[in-house]
């Protein structure tokens, strides 16, 4: 099958529990593809996260060991 009309029909043909398992688990492979991966995850709770006030020649010269 390469094509989505040909993957529709190959469905059509499917008895009722299969379509239920199928849904079941095209609902669990969007679900995995719409987690941010663990980088992205982090990246997110990092953004924003420097004290107010705090400058970037400040985070700077903490990233550099110069505090």
């Amino acid at each position: 099958m390469s094509s989505i009309a040909e993957i529709e029909d190959a469905i059509e043909k499917l008895p009722a529990p299969q379509v239920d398992e199928l849904a079941g688990w095209l609902e669990t492979l969007r679900q995995r593809r719409s987690k941010p991966t663990p980088v992205e995850s982090w990246l997110q709770r990092a953004r924003g996260a420097a004290l107010p006030g705090q400058t970037t020649a400040d985070v700077m010269a903490l990233t550099r060991g110069e505090e």
